[in-house]
């Protein structure tokens, strides 16, 4: 996994933990940004890392739901982690915070 790609995925594992972290602003920019993704690509995103209101599910139960493997499952949320991670909205938004 690349820089940008991990600066993603922890800034995530922080907002599952803390989702107040952010401001409603900011929440709602990182709701766009998920938006990029397909519908399929962004539900097991959100439930993957327990964000924006969705509940946590483990990647079995998000593979299963897809008829996919854990292992596929989870290059997949690798894959859409590093679609989001270079757009230059993602570039944008880790400015406002940090």
């Amino acid at each position: 996994m690349d820089k940008l790609t991990k600066e993603l995925q922890s800034f995530l594992v922080r907002l599952h933990y803390n989702p107040d972290c952010v401001s409603n602003q900011v929440a709602h920019y990182i709701e766009h940004l998920t938006h990029l993704l397909t519908v399929d690509d962004e539900e097991a995103l959100l439930h993957y890392f327990g964000i924006l209101g969705h509940e946590q599910l483990s990647l079995k139960e998000i593979a299963d739901d897809r008829h996919m493997s854990t292992e596929e499952m989870m290059t997949q949320i690798d894959s859409c982690l590093h679609k989001l991670a270079i757009t230059p909205e993602w570039q944008m938004l880790k400015q406002l915070i940090k």
